[in-house]
């Protein structure tokens, strides 16, 4: 859902750039949508599991906002304005990598690559990675699925529309754009697991990390963007503010952070890859154009590395069980066995 969600932001916010709009004020509005509309749920939902805000839990999510959303967000629209929206596609996919990665070396997450599902774990986040590259930069030869039916513009031509006027300059920086984008959004992931996997109030955490996120941006915004930008109307843009506030910021944020507290931050960048298999199966389905055979084959490789890394995660919530229940047959009989020294005061035998 959240993937799909995001794929209907990426149309939106293409066509709103189209018509004006800043991508500050695009932050920052959909940031103040999110929080209004987290706030009200954290307060009815929540009030009573809110823990003591202590000025270190105050540091602990700004920083947390500041990373997810002043850093990575405005650096991810920023480069899109210098690049493309293919390039910016392959290089989001670099999402698991890093989180993977980091995670790693932060030791959430545990890889025996002498076990089967430790394999699995890195197997299948190199195949999600390697397909999507595959769907998004290989065509190969056309699949006349839809051969008989007029073609309408394609969604994927408008989303990966190339800026053929771009200087080397400011591709290069788009790109170092891009990179730090990706970095930044796969070390919020690990810093949420590794800071906040005890929160009792998942709701809360993501309302408050939209609060501060949003008095960032409305600084940057300020400094930034020009006055008359800030202006609102019953326009697309509008609509543009309300859509990704909703779905891709309160919506996205809060199920992706009920997911790294449950399975853990490779679980959650797992799923990133998905969005480019959702716009390439909706296209033709929806558009009545051909499907590639590049497109084909990395549809494939990323549902088998997905599947791979959720079989992998899955073994680790089996051994848990199990684990635990190990420690408790252990404990029971060490108990019986201390009982039974205990209870024979006198040896039967002299």
């Amino acid at each position: 859902m959240v993937q799909l969600s995001l794929s209907g932001m990426y149309l939106i916010t293409k066509v709103a750039f189209d018509h004006g709009m800043n991508h500050l004020l695009f932050i920052t509005y959909r940031t103040i949508i999110a929080t209004l509309i987290l706030a009200p749920c954290a307060y009815i939902f929540e009030r009573e599991k809110w823990p003591p805000l202590s000025l270190k839990e105050v540091s602990k999510v700004s920083l947390l906002a500041f990373i997810g959303i002043a850093v990575s967000q405005n650096c991810y629209f920023a480069g899109l304005y210098y690049t493309s929206s293919t390039f910016v596609s392959s290089l989001s996919n670099l999402i698991p990598v890093i989180t993977f990665a980091l995670a790693f070396l932060l030791r959430l997450e545990v890889v025996d690559m002498r076990s089967p599902r430790g394999q699995a774990k890195v197997v299948g986040t190199g195949t999600c990675v390697g397909g999507t590259l595959i769907l998004t930069l290989l065509k190969g030869p056309a699949l006349k699925i839809f051969k008989g039916l007029k073609k309408p513009t394609s969604l994927l031509l408008l989303l990966s529309t190339l800026q053929a006027l771009t200087n080397t300059s400011n591709w290069a920086l788009g790109s170092v754009l891009i990179l730090c984008s990706v970095s930044a959004w796969a070390g919020w992931i690990n810093y949420q697991a590794w800071a906040f996997k005890d929160h009792p109030a998942p709701i809360s955490l993501t309302s408050m990390t939209c609060f501060f996120g949003c008095i960032q941006c409305v600084i940057l915004s300020l400094i930034f963007a020009h006055p008359n930008d800030w202006r609102l109307g019953w326009d697309f843009k509008l609509f543009a503010y309300a859509y990704s506030g909703a779905f891709c910021t309160a919506f996205q944020f809060f199920i992706q952070s009920w997911c790294i507290k449950k399975k853990g931050p490779l679980f959650a960048a797992a799923f990133y890859p998905v969005g480019t298999l959702i716009v390439a199966m909706l296209e033709p389905i929806f558009f009545h154009i051909d499907i590639y055979m590049g497109s084909l084959v990395g549809m494939v490789l990323i549902i088998g590395g997905l599947y791979c890394v959720l079989w992998g995660k899955a073994k680790d919530v089996v051994a848990g069980p199990n684990k635990a229940q190990e420690a408790v047959e252990s404990s029971i009989s060490s108990n019986a066995t201390h009982e039974c020294h205990v209870g024979i005061k006198e040896p039967l035998l002299r």
